[in-house]
């Protein structure tokens, strides 16, 4: 039986750009950050030889970590990690006061997806407001505004 979320993990082109801006994002630096290459790694990722650049940061407000994986070897070939294609993936954070997000994540760099955060009309979170933006690595990041005491993340697509 499955017991709970323990982290996310998502494969990036420079996981030290990476890295610098979820340190940036979370104000803190990862937990761990090493190159994985025992043998396991590569039973475990199924390539023989493997080598692994990660960062693993904790999000703030839970146990509930990032890993930041950059292939060494075998080197990757990048994807279309456009959010609307299946396979991709994306986190969705909490905020209590999503105005304040929405400044502070464009003046880390991340590419806001709409002009301003955006109110939900219908379904589990209507009323709160959510906004998506692409990391400098391109990945999707959802931010959702939710008082303290109600912080889950439905799909808003």
């Amino acid at each position: 039986m499955l017991t709970g979320v323990s982290h996310m993990g998502f494969t990036v082109a420079d996981v030290d750009a990476a890295a610098a801006f979820y340190e940036r994002l979370f104000g803190a630096p990862p937990e761990v950050r090493r190159i994985y290459d025992a043998p396991y790694t590569a039973d475990q990722v199924g390539y023989p030889g493997a080598r692994l650049d990660i960062a693993i940061f904790r999000i703030p407000g839970g146990d509930v970590r990032l890993e930041l994986i950059q292939y060494l070897e075998p080197a990757g070939t990048p994807v279309d990690i456009e959010t609307k294609n299946p396979g991709t993936a994306h986190l969705c954070l909490v905020t209590d006061d999503l105005a304040a997000e929405f400044t502070r994540m464009a003046s880390l760099g991340a590419r806001p997806r709409s002009a301003a955060p955006v109110l939900i009309t219908s379904g589990p979170n209507r009323g709160r407001r959510v906004a998506y933006f692409r990391d400098p690595q391109g990945l999707t990041i959802e931010i959702i505004e939710a008082p303290r005491e109600e912080r889950s993340c439905a799909s808003q697509t």
